[in-house]
């Protein structure tokens, strides 16, 4: 991967004659979080009641400004997230992601550990902050059993976002046009779709296949609304196809948005089910077949936002669902610090041969640091 950035720097570098500036930034947040939760019968003796998530990541970027309409841009960006009880799909970790953009009046060019296009212009449920509504982290205080990464096993029995996230942050090639008469248009390639925060188990047979997406994006301001859409298509080769659509709406302070998601496969895809050694359990792919949606609406009034939001998912032909609802509040003291208080209810099910269900609400209170 490095050889690709080098070569993409190098290109750019070497075309631009006219005298510019070399641009840097950085930024970042840290968290933390106390909740209490609550489980089924059978949870209460394998999890604690109380949990202490913590997180940060830091934003950095360097780069050169050739004139008003050309800038590249090399950016590296770090994860860390730890004190999680719960060892499930959220469980602690860090990471980080290398990238190279270049940006002028034709659009932006981005090669590295990037999401891929059709997931950077998705739009849907307003998110309160830390309290996204797709990649819950809400499973840090209700474990779900059909969503799990552990060190060595990945099982994802349903999706876990509306938005086409199978192959996470791996290495890819990815374009997004300026905009024209209210639209974007972006472009992605992914020579090996298998990444670490991705869907895709490293076991299974399917694990090193390239990836194609594709991204839509429209805004308008209608005066007494503010309107954003997005449609998304994503085909993974010999694993799945999925498509996407978005919604989202603004107006005085109040926003409402939803989006819906497809994952299915044909008959040139791998079959479902194949338990291929003891890190694929039964079923441990669902999500290449199913679909999932969410709602929600938020009200931003000064230095509060608050906001309840509803998350479902389902794989096909099976019982295997997903329930979540969050009713979040922040409340920013300054650009720097924020404080949040959350009350969630989660329901998990599947087939009973397999995986048990659980369900439960939690509590949760934390502060958050920007930089």
């Amino acid at each position: 991967m490095k050889k690709y950035l080098l070569l993409f720097s190098m290109v750019f570098v070497t075309s631009q004659a006219a005298a510019g500036e070399v641009i840097y930034d950085y930024s970042g947040f840290a968290n933390g979080f106390y909740g209490y939760s609550n489980y089924s019968d059978k949870y209460r003796q394998k999890y604690k009641h109380h949990h202490t998530p913590v997180s940060a990541e830091i934003y950095t970027s360097a780069g050169y400004q050739f004139d008003n309409d050309n800038i590249l841009k090399l950016g590296a960006d770090f994860q860390i997230a730890g004190g999680k009880e719960i060892e499930d799909y959220n469980h602690g970790t860090w990471g980080e992601n290398l990238y190279a953009s270049y940006f002028s009046e034709y659009g932006e060019l981005s090669v590295g550990q990037i999401y891929n296009a059709a997931y950077q212009l998705a739009v849907g449920a307003p998110a309160v902050g830390a309290f996204r509504v797709n990649n819950s982290p809400i499973t840090d205080f209700i474990a779900n059993p059909n969503w799990q990464r552990h060190s060595r096993i990945t099982s994802y029995r349903t999706l876990n976002s509306t938005f086409l996230n199978t192959d996470a942050d791996a290495f890819k090639f990815s374009y997004i046009s300026p905009e024209f008469y209210h639209s974007k248009i972006a472009v992605s390639y992914t020579p090996d779709s298998y990444s670490k925060a991705g869907l895709i188990n490293k076991h299974s047979k399917y694990d090193n296949r390239s990836s194609y997406s594709a991204g839509l994006y429209n805004d308008f301001d209608l005066d007494f609304v503010e309107i954003e859409t997005s449609l998304g298509y994503a085909y993974n080769r010999k694993n799945n196809q999925e498509i996407s659509a978005g919604l989202s709406l603004y107006r005085k302070g109040w926003t409402l948005g939803g989006s819906y998601r497809k994952s299915f496969t044909t008959g040139n895809d791998y079959e479902l089910n194949l338990q291929s050694s003891d890190f694929t359990p039964y079923y441990f792919d669902g999500y290449r077949r199913s679909q999932a949606f969410n709602a929600g609406i938020s009200y931003e009034i000064g230095p509060l936002t608050t906001g309840i939001s509803y998350f479902y998912s389902m794989a096909d032909k099976t019982d295997n669902k997903d329930k979540i609802l969050t009713f979040a509040n922040r409340f920013a003291f300054n650009k720097y610090l924020a404080l949040y208080l959350t009350a969630a209810y989660a329901e998990y099910s599947g087939n009973k041969d397999y995986v048990s269900g659980n369900r439960g609400y939690a509590f949760i209170s934390g502060i958050e640091l920007n930089f």
